[in-house]
């Protein structure tokens, strides 16, 4: 039985949310569960040794935790680059990176959406261009499947538009960008 080797120091309470490959010279988006937001220059985040526990990228609030995380270059189109974000009520909106003031890492951040009981807390976000396609599936089974240009474009402090219809006691259990190389043209491109 292989046993692999420690990546990464974590806590006993604690768990890794997502990891995602970068060169060094990157923006890191991290949002949070209550709806907050921080984007800052990876070459914040000091290189360390495999154990290490590394370092903070957002001081979170109580009862709060990160929900997900992306990676932008520092040089890109004007809107080329859009953070998606889905709550667990089934809301989603799309919002421009460049909306996110540039921060040290560490910071409380800035508001991502406008959480409240109708809309839910965030369930996680996704980097997102104009052909993106998104799935979402509720803890009950039911799942869509839409072109994310049809979700409206809005603000950072806003609360989005209803992607997921839900019953009453359903909530969002996941929601991903389909691999660009997964994509075909006879496929139908909603599902409910």
């Amino acid at each position: 039985m292989a046993r692999g080797i420690i990546a990464i120091g974590i806590d006993k309470d604690d768990e890794l949310v997502i990891a995602r490959i970068t060169d060094g010279s990157q923006l890191v988006f991290l949002a949070t569960h209550l709806g907050m937001a921080i984007r800052f220059d990876e070459a914040d985040v000091r290189s360390m040794g495999r154990p290490a526990y590394g370092v903070r990228g957002i001081a979170l609030a109580k009862n709060d935790f990160v929900v997900g995380a992306a990676i932008t270059p520092k040089e890109h189109e004007e809107g080329a680059f859009r953070i998606l974000s889905v709550t667990e009520n089934g809301f989603g909106k799309r919002t421009d990176v460049d909306q996110y003031r540039l921060q040290t890492r560490g910071g409380k951040g800035v508001k991502n959406m406008a959480v409240t009981p109708r809309i839910g807390r965030v369930n996680t976000i996704q980097l997102v261009d104009d052909s993106s396609e998104l799935m979402v599936i509720s803890q009950f089974g039911k799942i869509i499947r839409c072109d994310t240009k049809t979700i409206r474009a809005a603000g950072r402090a806003t609360q989005g538009v209803r992607i997921l219809t839900l019953e009453p006691d359903d909530k969002v259990a996941a929601a991903v960008i389909i691999p660009p190389e997964e994509l075909k043209d006879d496929e139908p491109t909603l599902l409910q």
